[in-house]
């Protein structure tokens, strides 16, 4: 399951003009979750991200929308996960980024693109990477997948194992069925979560 993420603080932000001139509104709100603010300037630069990362050629309003959701979902799990105190290696999460993109000037070229400093990336990746832990302790250490189950779906996707013997691919099912379920508890608690929130989205 992807998703996809982060967060603003400002109500707006304002530049100091001359008294002769109007005072000069450079972002605005676009949703609200439990009194914390997702800005357009956030929106954009979570959209700009997940197109660099999703490299692909989607719809822009449908990637904006889509990803809007998860800035609220992260924003959700986030306060949950704090209660829980987990850690985040931000180093590590950005040294993965840097690999990804094969050298030191395609990382910069990568920022100006994003417009963000290293440190607000790491930020950005250590809020998903606490986000992904905190999940993972939440949820997916409690899903489990019976030999059963595997059992029975080997033998009602026989086009997906032709020539496979049920021993051969039976971990790679256990993972596949388990990534089922952790999603489909993922978007139970998120519900569970949003019923007891208060959000509220802006037309963008």
């Amino acid at each position: 399951m992807v998703c996809r993420w982060f967060t603003g603080m400002v109500l707006s932000i304002g530049m100091a003009l001359p008294a002769t001139a109007p005072a000069e509104l450079i972002d605005r709100i676009v949703a609200t979750v439990n009194n914390q603010v997702i800005t357009l300037s956030d929106l954009r630069q979570a959209v700009r991200f997940n197109e660099e990362m999703g490299g692909g050629s989607r719809d822009r309003k449908d990637i904006q929308t889509e990803t809007l959701e998860g800035l609220i979902n992260k924003l959700l799990l986030l306060r949950e996960a704090r209660r829980l105190s987990l850690a985040e290696d931000v180093n590590t999460e950005v040294d993965k980024v840097r690999s990804r993109l094969g050298s030191e000037k395609a990382f910069h070229e990568f920022l100006q693109r994003l417009q963000v400093t290293p440190e607000q990336l790491g930020r950005m990746l250590g809020e998903r990477l606490l986000v992904e832990r905190f999940v993972e302790k939440k949820i997916g250490l409690f899903v489990r997948v019976g030999r059963d189950e595997v059992r029975k779906y080997f033998d009602g996707h026989p086009e997906e194992f032709k020539g496979k013997r049920f021993p051969e691919v039976s971990k790679a099912i256990v993972s596949l069925l388990s990534d089922e379920k952790t999603g489909q508890q993922i978007t139970h608690y998120l519900a569970e979560l949003r019923n007891k929130a208060d959000i509220r989205i802006n037309p963008t």
